[in-house]
């Protein structure tokens, strides 16, 4: 009897550590990989600014945006923005798509881009055609270092580059 009890007990002695080193040496499970912050889609957009006096800077309508959730930069498809200068004149620009990234100031026009108005002291509307322009909406600057077409009524000068203040 003593040989089975000897027996017995190194069977669970043996059955003890072939459950500890089961449990403690196995490899910790991965961890699922961190799941991304979900970005968001919108469709029918319509931003607007007021100036400190009440008065509307700007209106930016686009058909969809769309946030990149790694980057938060904003894609904005099908593009209008509206600039309300202090002098009473409006600025009107179209373009096939924007980029407004997360902290900036500046929003990038791109496609197709066509910015008109009337410029202070001209009784004719100017109009401009590119395909790239950034907008500083602080600054109140629109920019591009790409080829340019400017109509003046019957008047067409084609450039590389333009700065505009639309103040």
């Amino acid at each position: 009897m003593g040989g089975r009890l000897l027996l017995l007990a190194a069977f669970f002695a043996l059955f003890g550590v072939l459950v500890q080193w089961r449990l403690l040496d196995r490899e910790p499970e991965a961890l699922p990989p961190e799941t991304a912050r979900p970005g968001y889609y919108l469709s029918g957009v319509n931003l607007e600014e007021f100036g400190a006096d009440g008065r509307l800077r700007f209106g930016l309508q686009a058909v969809t945006a769309r946030e990149n959730p790694v980057s938060g930069i904003v894609d904005l498809a099908v593009v209008t923005l509206d600039y309300h200068a202090p002098t009473g004149r409006t600025w009107h620009l179209t373009s096939t798509e924007a980029r407004l990234p997360r902290t900036a100031t500046t929003v990038e026009f791109a496609g197709d881009v066509r910015l008109s108005g009337m410029p202070e002291g001209r009784s004719e509307k100017a109009e401009l055609h590119t395909q790239v322009m950034s907008f500083d909406t602080e600054a109140e600057r629109a920019q591009t270092d790409s080829p340019v077409e400017l109509a003046f009524g019957r008047h067409m000068v084609q450039a590389r580059g333009m700065r505009v203040d639309l103040k």
